[in-house]
């Protein structure tokens, strides 16, 4: 019996993903990011406030969960100029609930 495409696909990244993972935490989780692969399981409790949703799962893929890392207090601080611009470009509010532009 052959597998669906999608069944094939999700365990060749979660492959992927494992034998990444130990050299590359950010690429594991750019990875995560940009498939949906390989399927975590939910936090129990999600406490930012209702800023990230909590992985839940889509036509087998994870959808939602910690998307980006918001930019730090310093850059408000030190580069308020060019901060205005740049969270204008994301698309939402800088926080970590808001997709990358390759990742919508």
């Amino acid at each position: 019996m052959q597998e669906d495409k999608e069944k094939q696909l999700s365990k060749i990244i979660t492959q992927k993903w494992i034998a990444m993972y130990p050299y590359g935490s950010h690429e594991g989780w750019a990875e995560w990011r940009r498939t949906g692969y390989p399927n975590f399981l939910p936090a129990v409790v999600n406490n930012s406030g209702g800023k990230v949703t909590t992985v839940s799962q889509v036509g087998g893929k994870d959808r939602g969960g910690m998307r980006r890392l918001p930019y730090s207090t310093s850059e408000y601080t030190n580069n308020s100029a060019n901060i205005k611009q740049a969270v204008g470009y994301l698309g939402g509010p800088d926080n970590g609930g808001t997709n990358l532009w390759w990742a919508k």
